[in-house]
Parts: C-alpha cells; sequence; structure tokens
C-alpha cells in the first residue's frame, strides 16, 4: 500500500456503533433471562429517531433475534465473541489476534448475519454516512489516486461513487461489514478484477499474514527497477523488469500477492510505457536545452530526471518513471554503452 487514509474519517461510525450497542444488550438480556424489548425499544436512544423507520433493518433484526433465541448459551457466546473479534481491525491485520468467520458459527444463524449485515453496509448510503465518510478521505489526501496500485485515479465527490472495499471481506467476516474501519475507497480495478473477496488475513493454503492496515501507519515503500536488464524483455527492446520493494515483509508481500502488483506494473505500465517515457525523456531534454555531448551530460541529465519524477510522488505514475530513470542511471553508470548511446542518439 503505497499511502494511508486518515483515520478520522472513520469517526462518525455511529450506524456500526449503534449495532454493536444492540447485539451486546439483546445477548446480554438472552443470558440473563430477561424479556428482550420489541423493536424499536431495543435500539439505543441516541440512535432510535434515525432507524426508527427502517423497517427492513427492523425485519432483519427480528430474524436474527428469533434465531439466537434458539440457541444455546455457549453458542451465542461465539456469536458476540465473533462479532467484537472481527471489528478488532487493526489487531488482525498486524495478525496479532484472530477471530471466527462466519463459517465456523451455527449454521442457523449464518444466513441472518449476513443478511442484517449486508443490509447495515447498503444502509450507509441511504444515511448519508458513505458520502460524507468518502468525502472526508478525499479531501484528506495528498495524491488522488488509489493507494493499493498507484495507478487508478479517484473522482472528487459528487461523481458516481469509487468502489467501497471490504478489507475483511464481508462474505467471511460480516459482522465487520458496515463498520467504517473495515471499508476503503479504492480503483475500480484493484476491487472488481484482482482483490474480489480474497481472505486478506490468510494466504491460499490457510496460515495466518500480515497486512497493511489501511488507517494506520504505512511504512513508505520505495519501488526500484536495478537489477533490471536492458534490452533482455520480450522484443529484445524492452528490459527484462525486476520490480523490487522495499521494505521487504510479510504486509508488503501480502499487499502484492493481493493486488498482483508486479504483475499489473510491468503488463499495463513499464511495457507498453517504456518507449513513450524514452521519448518524453529526449523532449524533456531539448526543452531544457541539454546537449548530451557525452557521457557525463547523459548521466547529469538522467539524474535530473528522475529527482524531477521523484518530487511529483504518485501523480501520473512518476513514481515508476523514476524508478525507471534510476535504473538507466544506475546502468549507464556501469559502463553499458550500448543503452548510452541509444539515449544519446534519442536525444541528438
Amino acid at each position: 500500500m503505497l499511502y494511508g487514509y486518515p483515520v478520522e474519517a472513520t469517526a462518525d461510525n455511529w450506524l456500526h456503533d449503534c449495532l454493536a450497542a444492540i447485539l451486546s444488550g439483546v445477548h446480554a438480556q438472552l443470558t440473563s433471562g430477561e424479556i428482550v424489548p420489541e423493536w424499536p425499544d431495543f435500539i439505543p436512544g441516541q440512535y432510535r429517531n434515525r432507524l426508527i423507520s427502517r423497517t427492513g433493518l427492523k425485519n432483519r433484526l427480528t430474524t436474527y433475534l428469533a434465531t439466537i433465541s434458539g440457541l444455546t448459551e455457549e453458542e451465542r457466546e461465539r456469536i458476540l465473541q465473533a462479532f467484537n473479534d472481527e471489528n478488532q481491525i487493526a489487531n488482525l491485520l498486524s495478525a496479532t489476534s484472530n477471530c471466527e468467520s462466519i463459517n465456523d458459527l451455527p449454521l442457523a444463524v449464518q444466513e441472518p448475519v449476513c443478511d442484517l449485515f449486508d443490509y447495515a453496509f447498503d444502509l450507509l448510503a441511504g444515511l448519508g454516512i458513505r458520502d460524507e465518510f468518502y468525502r472526508l478521505i478525499y479531501n484528506g489526501i495528498k495524491y488522488r489516486v488509489c493507494p493499493f496500485c498507484g495507478l487508478e485515479f479517484f473522482d472528487a465527490p459528487g461523481a458516481a461513487r469509487e468502489a467501497l472495499d471490504h478489507f475483511l471481506a464481508k462474505s467471511r467476516y460480516p459482522f465487520a461489514a458496515a463498520n467504517l474501519r473495515n471499508l476503503v475507497p479504492m480503483g475500480q480495478k484493484c476491487n472488481s478484477r484482482y482483490k474480489l473477496d480474497d481472505d486478506i488475513l490468510k494466504r491460499a493454503d490457510g496460515t495466518r499474514r500480515q497486512s497493511f492496515d489501511p488507517y494506520g501507519p504505512v511504512s513508505e515503500i520505495s519501488i526500484s527497477l536495478s537489477h533490471s536488464q536492458p534490452f533482455a524483455g520480450k522484443d529484445g527492446q524492452v528490459p527484462a523488469w525486476n520490480i523490487q520493494f522495499h521494505p521487504v515483509n510479510d504486509q508488503v508481500a501480502t499487499w502484492d500477492a493481493v493486488f498482483r502488483i508486479r504483475d499489473r506494473y510491468e503488463r499495463d505500465v513499464l511495457d507498453p510505457s517504456f518507449k513513450s517515457w524514452l521519448t518524453e525523456f529526449s523532449a524533456w531534454c531539448r526543452y531544457a536545452q541539454l546537449n548530451l555531448n557525452g557521457q557525463e551530460d547523459l548521466l547529469d541529465a538522467l539524474k535530473k530526471y528522475a529527482e524531477v519524477h521523484e518530487s511529483f510522488g504518485l501523480q501520473d505514475r512518476s513514481f515508476l518513471k523514476a524508478a525507471l530513470f534510476r535504473m538507466l542511471l544506475k546502468h549507464c553508470s556501469d559502463g553499458d554503452e550500448r543503452l548510452s548511446h541509444l539515449l544519446i542518439d534519442l536525444t541528438s
């Protein structure tokens, strides 16, 4: 993940807080043998007026309550524990805690839980929470590009809504489906072609893994192409790409595996853009009136051009352009005469 979202955008998480209070209350009343109030009396008072007209929520909560009433106390405790555990987002992503998935819970409750929390997620839009949440994120980030790839641009608030991903997939962890802490704006390709409903908490073999927390501290990732080999790619003209991420850790490995970052950078950006980026470099040299009369002039120009793109950060894929020209600078500095002659000829 290339940058993190402002956690302040998740502050108005009242619908999730309300559901947490309802579930905690009705479970406690069933355990103590008390009579559970009817709708809407089991809604905490501060939220009641906002939700009293939502008959869809009433029907789903009534079904959920009827279902858990027929379970044992031990089963109800497991269900409430699953709710609490699934919403420890930061701990789950750092692999310092675990949770049961919906398929681990009693079969009778699985459909009512999924139905209830699917509806609650949809309700975020109807209550205006979703749009305000996105507005706060959009206005709070430096680069209006998807932080999971750095390639897809975000539209401004008021446009058709960007994809809102359940970082912990709601098909597996539905209790976190309406928790803003688990919801992340994401580019359409990242969301619908790559992440899909992948389990961010587990590898394909079922073992636990760490992942970036989109609302937690995100270590800056640097991308290096320095070990790529010029003229060794598919057509003998583009390089054979070697994409390296720093730091090397489990979070970065999960990010790359889930979003297919290396594959996408190579196939969708570096291969098709390599020649046009060299043409842009040539045009920049001419505009800057840089006459590349030899090796020293070339090295100086490559260094300056890489620095220009480094200063642009994630804008317009400049982070990949900077990595490319750092790689070209390295190989030219190391004595690759064929590459040096090519670049000098391009600018003549």
